[in-house]
């Protein structure tokens, strides 16, 4: 997803205006399919005037058996809004303690999302 941002432009959307941008997130949460940990990464663009209609997101979700170790990270999410500042966000991703806790499992259950957010 990261390199998707960086090699990829979207089109019909501003990115001056905040309509191409990629938010990470993580969190333990029940969704009403059972309890799990997911660490996320979002590319979110907006065309045109910003209506709730026009505001797409494409997701990679990993989930996770809720650890009490898992559980104990929280939750919190962190946006990108531009390519320039793409470094500085995937050092972010990379160094962050949800991220670092997940990189080397194997039991997570990968989702691939794109629906309209609005």
């Amino acid at each position: 997803m990261l390199a998707f941002f960086r090699d990829v432009q979207a089109t019909d959307c501003d990115p001056d205006a905040d309509g191409d941008m990629l938010l990470f997130q993580w969190g333990t949460y029940d969704w009403g399919h059972g309890r799990f940990f997911e660490c996320d990464i979002t590319r979110q663009f907006i065309t045109a005037d910003g209506e709730d209609d026009e505001i797409w997101q494409l997701s990679f979700t990993i989930k996770f058996r809720p650890t009490d170790q898992l559980s104990a990270l929280g939750s919190g999410n962190r946006w990108c809004h531009s390519r320039d500042d793409l470094a500085e966000f995937t050092a972010f991703v990379l160094g962050s303690p949800a991220f670092r806790a997940v990189a080397d499992s194997q039991d997570g259950k990968p989702e691939l999302d794109y629906e309209c957010a609005g």
